[in-house]
């Protein structure tokens, strides 16, 4: 099973950073030959073009979902309900403009995704300002984050 690990998130924006962060001490890891690790950063659609290639993806990313600022989260994505309109429309978007799941989603429908997908990610507490680095609460779930991604490569 070819599997990928991609880290999503704008570096300059401290939390929103924490996808090319994990992707970074991720590198230090010995993985398996079947592993492969990559920043893709604010892509955006640009996704599409490196996750057909795989059986399985996991996303590392900062994710709001409301609890506390360092929360972490391992969770499929939702089902999202994509128009071909705003397909169209979506095509030339970066992450700052469009979610992951909604990329998942269109992935999904354009059969460019695979279905054996998971997001494993922490509540930011920082995304707003410039500037780069994780807040405390943040980086301190990295450890935990990247046992779950090999966890994640052993199922």
């Amino acid at each position: 099973m070819k599997i990928l690990v991609a880290g999503v998130g704008n570096l300059l924006k401290c939390d929103d950073g924490l996808g090319p962060h994990v992707i970074e001490r991720l590198k230090e890891v010995r993985l398996p030959p079947n592993v492969e690790v990559m920043d893709l950063g604010t892509s955006g659609m640009d996704i599409l073009h490196y996750s057909a290639d795989y059986d399985k993806i996991i996303f590392i990313d900062a994710v709001r979902l409301g609890k506390p600022p360092g929360t972490v989260y391992r969770m499929k994505p939702r089902q999202v309900q994509i128009a071909d309109d705003e397909i169209r429309d979506m095509v030339y978007m970066s992450m700052h403009e469009v979610d992951l799941e909604r990329v998942i989603a269109i992935g999904r429908r354009l059969r460019q995704m695979p279905e054996n997908l998971v997001i494993i990610g922490c509540e930011p507490k920082e995304t707003s300002r410039i500037g780069i680095g994780l807040t405390e609460e943040v980086n301190s779930t990295v450890p935990r984050i990247i046992r779950l991604i090999l966890e994640e490569i052993e199922c």
